[in-house]
């Protein structure tokens, strides 16, 4: 008898064990200001912090702390919406390090003095259905980034509206494995920004009225110095033709306004099935540090671009006229005379890479343009000074380049929202 109720007392607590769901944290509309920071200071692996619908202003900036499966949800970023429009402490709005499995949904969070949502260290990030910005338009005095995941793994942004940063709106930078799709980004120095990041998609987002679209970026200076493997495809980049408000000094402060989008010192990317309209400055440009002309230390940084692809993009645009606020636009301006190419290369090219007797490509590593219609490509000749600039239609057409990225990490994200 005692064995058989020592049996039964087993399953029960095994069935109770299988059935336990995560915690919900269901806030209260008066408690919110008060006590959500306390709620994420002391919540449990897998718990939800759900907030209600209403709007919230916080004057001190938020954090979480490796605390891992955590969903951090609203009501719907219509229906939940927070301020830090008279924050007098800090500059972050939403600080979140070392918290693998974690879940941003449903709200709108706004005008941090700073990044408003900051994400360090962290394995697993989805971050859907929010709306991160600056009310005030755009203004040098606005937090460098929106979205700024940095150093993490398994990076998924999507359906989110972004604006008004003075930096890049959605930026992704010394990370692996990210997908940024379906989000809509406006009135940013940089709309979605890419850096020093590795096995990236980019596609089927909404960029406009931003300075710069999208831009790919290695940049010196910084832990891990090489990103590579990243595809930007099927993305409406338009009317990007913003001034640039970047503080000086900011890695984006020498994009030209009207520049749809830009490759910079990058390995491996994939550039198509996009539509670039209406850019006074170019609609695609792929360039090296070097350029720049700016002293560089890093001895492990590598400045030169390689393995890229650019084919089968639509190009449409009424107007050129460079901005001549910006040292790449008043280049453009004197080259071109208000005739720029869509797609221009500097010309400045590893020379690892080039053939010194033919010199042609190696296979593989060199710029491959096709497809993209009739538009004219350009040759900057930079290397030499701009001795010999060729524009074309035909020009890098030659050649291979084969871009592969891994999407496997993520198909059971997908399977999160079936």
């Amino acid at each position: 008898m005692i064995q058989k109720l020592l049996v039964i007392l087993c399953v029960s607590v095994a069935i109770v064990s299988c059935n336990t769901k995560p915690k919900s944290n269901a806030m209260k509309s008066e408690e919110v200001v008060s006590k959500l920071q306390e709620k994420l200071i002391t919540a449990k692996e897998g718990d939800i912090i759900e907030l209600p619908e209403g709007n919230f202003e916080f004057t001190k900036p938020l954090s979480l702390d490796k605390i891992n499966k955590i969903t951090f949800k609203g009501q719907g970023k219509d229906k939940t919406k927070i301020s830090f429009k008279n924050q007098t402490e800090g500059a972050e709005g939403f600080k979140i390090t070392a918290c693998n499995d974690l879940h941003l949904e449903g709200f709108t969070m706004t005008d941090c003095k700073g990044d408003i949502i900051k994400i360090q260290e962290c394995v697993g990030v989805t971050i859907r259905e929010v709306t991160v910005g600056w009310t005030n338009g755009a203004d040098s005095l606005n937090g460098s980034y929106a979205l700024y995941p940095v150093t993490c793994q398994n990076v998924l942004v999507e359906n989110c509206e972004v604006f008004c940063a003075s930096d890049a709106g959605i930026y992704v930078g010394q990370s692996k494995n990210i997908i940024v799709r379906n989000n809509y980004v406006h009135e940013n120095v940089a709309g979605i920004e890419i850096e020093n990041s590795t096995n990236a998609e980019v596609y089927k987002n909404r960029c406009e009225r931003n300075t710069g679209g999208i831009c790919v970026f290695d940049l010196p200076d910084v832990p891990i110095k090489k990103g590579g493997s990243v595809k930007v495809f099927d993305n409406d980049i338009t009317d990007n033709n913003h001034p640039n408000f970047a503080p000086a000094g900011n890695s984006v402060a020498v994009v030209p306004a009207g520049t749809g989008s830009f490759i910079l010192s990058e390995e491996s990317v994939e550039f198509y099935n996009n539509r670039i309209t209406n850019h006074k400055t170019v609609g695609t440009a792929v360039i090296s540090y070097l350029i720049l002309g700016r002293p560089l230390k890093d001895a492990q940084y590598d400045p030169f671009y390689s393995s890229v692809y650019i084919h089968d993009n639509v190009y449409k645009n009424e107007s050129k006229s460079p901005d001549m606020n910006r040292e790449m636009g008043q280049l453009m301006g004197k080259l071109f005379q208000g005739n720029t190419p869509e797609i221009c290369i500097d010309g400045i090219f590893n020379p690892a890479f080039v053939d010194m007797k033919t010199g042609q490509f190696i296979e593989g590593k060199g710029v491959v343009v096709k497809n993209n219609g009739a538009v004219m490509v350009a040759n900057l000749d930079a290397g030499n000074g701009f001795k010999n600039v060729k524009v074309a239609a035909d020009l890098f057409a030659s050649g291979n380049v084969s871009v592969t990225t891994d999407p496997s990490w993520y198909k059971e994200k997908d399977k999160e929202k079936e």
